[in-house]
């Protein structure tokens, strides 16, 4: 299992490198959760549970490796939640920052209107950096609760996986465009209600095609995969910043929430066509390799109607 020679960076690494990265990572943010840490154990830790759960499925749940990975994948997970808030809080200070640079211009002159946006979403921002303290601490406290656990359950994870016996990519696309299918199966038509729940879903295909990235069909299944999740990623950050911003104390008439709500609808646009594309190239994909496969089906189409009541409705 422990995999060496995959094109395109993280991917080369073996899962050896990414626990070892892992457990480095989670005596980094113990010490201080950066931004740059934050994320950076967020991803890998997503790489690891992905590669885990894609292994776990050719092994008996009584065997002493499929144990490992599943102690290891629900310490993992519990990890996942406490990064997930700091990395979001650090995703949407940062959308807001650049946001207000834009009102700026590149001219001394700003239309009062715009200074008076740029105030809002500054005290918006201000806002999000308190609670990201506190999000910060919180997450130092659950590695210190956890540590000893964490550890051990990478190492447990390292013996077990070194066991096991390196598999062929050969049969890794395929299996992906059918975990791909079964996806899409679950969501008949996206909106959205469900379209950051598809997000999450495709993260782990994502991560498993990257893995096997010198396959260049994985190649392309995780650049599609990659298009519709940071496609569908920017709409669900401008909408949180939104209501986030609907919620404060003066936000009854705000510009900036105008602002925001405007964004929202547009990258909602954005994220539908570009799912509609993915599923277009990925229906073509599978017609390529000849597998039998329809995620065609299931394509998701902007419907104009919806389409205006969510404006509507952000607006």
């Amino acid at each position: 299992m422990n995999r060496t020679g995959r094109a395109g960076g993280t991917a080369s690494q073996t899962l050896r490198d990414r626990i070892l990265s892992w457990r480095e990572l989670v005596e980094q943010c113990r010490r201080k959760p950066t931004r740059k840490r934050v994320h950076a154990l967020r991803v890998v830790t997503l790489r690891v549970q992905a590669e885990v759960e894609n292994e776990l499925s050719g092994l008996p749940r009584a065997s002493h490796e499929a144990q490992a990975m599943m102690r290891f994948g629900k310490l993992a997970e519990k990890l996942r939640d406490a990064l997930g808030s700091v990395r979001e809080l650090d995703v949407w200070i940062g959308k807001l920052h650049v946001l207000r640079d834009s009102l700026s211009g590149p001219t001394s002159y700003v239309p009062r209107s715009s200074c008076e946006t740029s105030r809002q979403l500054e005290r918006l921002e201000s806002r999000l950096v308190k609670k990201r303290e506190r999000a910060g601490a919180k997450l130092v406290a659950e590695i210190e609760k956890r540590r000893e656990d964490l550890l051990q359950a990478a190492r447990d994870l390292e013996r077990a996986t070194d066991e096991r016996v390196d598999e062929s990519d050969r049969n890794q696309a395929s299996r992906l465009l059918k975990e791909f299918t079964r996806i899409v199966d679950e969501y008949p038509a996206l909106d959205e209600n469900n379209l950051h729940q598809f997000r999450k879903k495709v993260k782990a295909v994502r991560y498993v095609a990257e893995i096997y990235s010198a396959n260049p069909v994985c190649g392309r299944v995780a650049v599609q995969m990659k298009n519709a999740q940071a496609a569908i990623g920017e709409w669900h950050d401008w909408q949180v910043l939104a209501r986030t911003a609907g919620q404060g104390k003066h936000s009854k008439g705000s510009d900036a929430v105008d602002l925001l709500n405007s964004l929202t609808a547009e990258s909602y646009e954005a994220a539908i066509a570009t799912c509609d594309g993915v599923l277009r190239k990925m229906s073509d994909l599978e017609r390529e390799l000849g597998t039998g496969l329809d995620v065609s089906r299931k394509a998701p189409v902007a419907d104009e109607d919806a389409v205006k009541v969510s404006i509507k409705k952000l607006a």
